[in-house]
This record gives structure tokens, C-alpha cells and sequence, in this order.
């Protein structure tokens, strides 16, 4: 765990203890992936993405259990979210007929079941970047990503997704329409959102947010320059905004996001 930032040591260091300490012998391996793996984790921005593989089907008291790891972790280290999936092994296999739904974990508490998605980007991450912290190298496991299935995902959620977003913060007197304004986190995740999409669209791989808008500022015309640094300026908790009027700013991140969506279907039509 040498290479992990210090903070996310201390936190699945944490968790492994009590994980062995209420649940022995369930977990047979565990792999992180997400900014950690990308060079990008920012303690209190990021999360801990993970997937843990059990050795057999969680039980209801097996859950109860996870519940309360996961509860304790976020009250102990409130800053920093473990968020996964709890697998088994023929969960990952390519095609494989009994894949079953996983519990799966955000922010402390268990939002419900949801199966391995083997053409996501997430496994894609998982496969290329993921680093084992226990058991076999996620290498072992057979699957491989198509792409072109994820390449469809990807501008499928585009144009619901983020379109919705975006119209939302279009609609006046919408929660998302005043959250434009004054809510930072909404400037930075629309627009350094939808540019990891479009970094994915163009380079077919995946990259850290402030990774995408290092790409974007020399990819796009100048005029766009000044909302991507305002993004990543927030992105690295920056204090000193490149903006002196937020109508402005507003205006600039949804043209942006519009543009993006623009360019991205683009790609798709050539």
C-alpha cells in the first residue's frame, strides 16, 4: 500500500482490520480503482472506488454486518466516501449465466443491488488501472470491455443524463437553475463532467477530471478556456475565482456543457 496516498492507507487499513475482525474469511480480494489509480485523488473532493470480491453469496446477516462497516467508516473518515460493489468471482467472468445483482455501497449506506456491468467504465478502469490490494491480480478474472457497446452507453447517458442536467439548469426558478448560480460544486462537476466524456469520445481511455481539463484546454477554442480553469480551480479548492460576475460564469459553464454535448455527438456522426 506504499504507493496509495497517505490518507486512503489510513482509511482501508482501517477498514481491512474491522472488515477481518466482524467478517472472517469472506473476502477474497480487493481492487481499487478511480482517481487513486489515475494520480488524481484529492482528500475531501475524491472517493475511494473499489470492487471487493467475497468468497461466497452475502447473507442477510453478512449484510447487516457490511452496514455497519460501512456506517462506521464514514463517521470515522467523514470526508472521504468508499464506494463499490461487493462481487463474486462468476460476477466478474465474461458471460457468464449466473451473474447476480451486487450490494452495492455509497456513502456510508447500502443503496441496493446492482450487477457488474463488464462493458462499463468502470470496468474498464478496473482492468486497465486497478490496483490489487488483496488476492488475485484483477487480470486473472476473463473479461474484456467492448467498446463499442461502452462508446454507445456513454453518448446514451450523454444525451439523457446530462442533457437533462443541463435543460434543468436552463428551467428558471428550478432548484438547479439557482444551484448554477451559487453552488460551486455544479459549476465544476457539469463542466468537468461532461469533458471526461468527451476525452473518453476522442482518446478511448479514461482520465482524472482535472486530467480532462488539461485536455480540453488545448483541444478546444480559446473562448472556453476560462470556464475550464474556473472548473479546475474549484476541482483543487482554489479560493481566488478567474470570475468577477456570476451571471457570467453561469453563462459561460452551460454554453460549455452545450457545446461538449455538441462536439461529442459530432464525433459519432463522422
Amino acid at each position: 500500500m506504499n504507493s496509495i496516498p497517505e490518507s486512503v492507507n489510513m482509511i482501508l487499513t482501517e477498514y481491512f482490520t474491522i472488515f477481518e475482525a466482524r467478517l472472517p474469511n469472506l473476502l477474497e480480494a480487493y481492487y481499487i480503482y478511480g482517481s487513486i489509480c489515475l494520480g488524481a485523488f484529492e482528500y475531501g473532493f475524491s472517493d475511494i472506488d473499489f470492487i471487493a470480491v467475497v468468497k461466497r453469496q452475502t447473507t442477510e446477516a453478512d449484510m447487516a454486518i457490511l452496514k455497519e462497516i460501512h456506517k462506521y467508516i464514514k463517521k470515522k473518515f467523514p470526508k472521504t466516501d468508499l464506494m463499490g460493489l461487493y462481487v463474486m468471482q462468476t460476477d466478474l467472468q465474461m458471460h457468464h449465466k449466473n451473474k447476480k445483482s451486487c450490494p452495492c455501497f455509497i456513502d456510508g449506506m447500502f443503496k441496493g443491488l446492482e450487477k457488474f456491468d463488464q462493458n462499463s467504465i468502470d470496468a474498464y478502469q478496473l482492468k486497465k488501472y486497478g490496483v490489487t490490494m488483496k488476492g488475485l491480480d484483477i487480470e486473472s478474472y476473463n473479461y474484456e470491455v467492448d467498446w463499442d457497446i461502452l462508446m454507445q452507453n456513454m453518448i446514451d447517458n450523454l444525451n439523457t443524463y446530462w442533457l437533462n442536467w443541463l435543460n434543468s439548469c436552463k428551467k428558471p426558478l428550478s432548484i438547479k437553475y439557482l444551484g448554477s448560480f451559487f453552488n460551486l460544486n455544479m459549476i465544476e462537476w457539469g463542466v468537468l463532467g461532461v469533458t471526461r466524456l468527451y476525452y473518453t469520445f476522442k482518446e478511448r481511455d479514461i482520465t482524472s477530471k482535472l486530467g480532462a481539463g488539461e485536455y480540453a484546454l488545448r483541444m478546444v477554442p480559446q473562448r472556453w478556456h476560462k470556464i475550464i480553469h474556473e472548473s479546475m480551480r474549484l476541482r483543487k479548492g482554489n479560493k481566488i475565482s478567474y470570475y468577477k460576475s456570476l451571471i457570467k460564469r453561469r453563462k459561460d459553464a452551460l454554453d460549455y456543457i452545450e457545446f461538449i454535448i455538441a462536439e461529442s455527438n459530432h464525433l459519432f456522426t463522422i
